[in-house]
């Protein structure tokens, strides 16, 4: 392959991005906390709505709030995606 034959992505030449990606796809105990949470929770409040069932409409929404609330502290506490690492 002669060097005409390459092309770059920019006349500068090609970059990093300034951080490199995490591997672990956003697997993380606050994301899977988050994501089953907000599932069995809206199964809840969709069932109180279908059965006209108040209480459990109500008991579906505090359980999203609490949700919410824990995986917010979850993250907190170290157990969510790491920050960026610069790659200087």
């Amino acid at each position: 392959m002669t060097e005409r034959q390459l092309k770059l992505v920019s006349p500068e030449g090609d970059k990093l991005p300034p951080a490199s990606p995490f591997h672990n796809e956003g697997r993380t105990l606050a994301g899977w906390f988050l994501t089953w949470g907000l599932i069995i929770t809206s199964a809840l409040v969709g069932a109180g709505l279908i059965a006209h069932v108040m209480p459990l409409t109500i008991a579906g929404l505090v359980g999203v709030v609490v949700t919410l609330i824990g995986s917010a502290a979850l993250r907190a506490a170290g157990h969510g995606q790491p920050h960026a690492r610069s790659r200087d």
